[in-house]
C-alpha cells in the first residue's frame, strides 16, 4: 500500500493518537511548572488556617492568585528549557500535514499554544513575554513591546529593536495550503509599528520604521519597504495610491 493513501485511510486515528500524546507531554509541563505554585498556595494555606472565616477566605483566594502567577513565570522556564533539550523548532519550507516534517510543527506550536491558553494574556506588554519567544527561538531586539497573544512559529521571526507588535496582532510564520503547511521566515526590522489586530503572514518582510495600520493584512511574502505606511485588506503602501 502506498504511503499517501495509507496516511489518508488511517489519519483520523493517527492523529488521534498524536493528540493524546501530546496531551501527556503538555500535561507533563504544565505539572512541573505548577508544582511551585502549588508549594505557594499549600504554604498561605497552613498560615492562614486558624484565622477567622473572612480572613482566611481572602487569604486563600491571594494565595490562589499567587500560586497561579508563579506558574505563569515557572511556565514561561519551563517551556522553554524543554524546547531547548528537545530541539523543538517549526521547520522551513512545504510539507504535507502528516508527515515527520508536520508532526515537528505541531509539536513546538503545541508547546508555545499550552503558554498561550494557560497564561499568556498576563504577560503581555510586559519583558516575560519577550523572555519567553527568546527562549522558543525569535530573534528579538531591545525595548521590543509585544501586546498579542497569538503568535506562531517563533523561531522563524525575527524583530528589531524599539518595535511595537500592537494588540491582538496575528504573527505567524506558517499558512495550510491544499494539503500542505508552507512556512516561511518573518522579518520585522527596528522602529516598526504594527497596528491593532493586524495580520503578518509567512514571508513577510518589513522594513525600519514602517507603519502597519490596524486591521491591515499582509498577505504572504509581502514586502513593506523603509519608512513606508501600509493599510488595507490586502495591505497596500499608502504612498502609492
Amino acid at each position: 500500500m502506498a504511503a499517501e493513501p495509507f496516511l489518508k485511510r488511517f489519519a483520523t486515528p493517527i492523529q488521534t493518537l498524536m493528540t493524546l500524546a501530546l496531551y501527556v507531554e503538555l500535561s507533563v509541563l504544565g505539572g512541573i511548572a505548577a508544582a511551585p505554585g502549588l508549594w505557594v498556595f499549600g504554604r498561605v494555606e497552613r498560615a492562614a488556617a486558624a484565622w477567622p472565616s473572612w480572613s482566611r477566605l481572602v487569604a486563600l483566594g491571594t494565595g490562589g492568585f499567587l500560586g497561579y502567577f508563579t506558574f505563569t513565570l515557572c511556565l514561561v522556564l519551563v517551556a522553554g528549557v524543554f524546547r531547548r533539550l528537545t530541539f523543538a523548532k517549526s521547520p522551513l519550507g512545504t510539507f504535507p500535514y502528516y508527515s515527520g516534517k508536520g508532526i515537528q510543527w505541531a509539536s513546538y506550536n503545541a508547546i508555545i499554544l499550552l503558554v498561550r491558553y494557560a497564561c499568556i494574556n498576563w504577560m503581555r506588554v510586559t519583558p516575560f513575554i519577550v523572555v519567553f519567544h527568546r527562549l522558543m527561538g525569535m530573534k528579538i531586539g531591545r525595548r521590543v513591546q509585544i501586546n498579542t497573544a497569538v503568535i506562531g512559529d517563533s523561531n522563524l521571526i525575527e524583530i528589531g529593536d524599539d518595535t511595537v507588535i500592537g494588540g491582538d496582532v496575528t504573527l505567524v510564520a506558517h499558512s495550510a495550503e491544499r494539503g500542505s503547511l508552507v512556512t516561511a521566515r518573518v522579518k520585522i526590522g527596528s522602529n516598526v509599528t504594527v497596528g491593532l489586530m493586524a495580520m503578518i503572514m509567512p514571508g513577510v518582510e518589513i522594513g525600519d520604521g514602517a507603519v502597519i495600520a490596524a486591521n491591515a493584512f499582509l498577505a504572504k511574502d509581502t514586502k513593506v519597504g523603509p519608512g513606508e505606511m501600509w493599510a488595507g485588506i490586502p495591505a497596500r503602501n499608502l504612498a502609492g495610491r
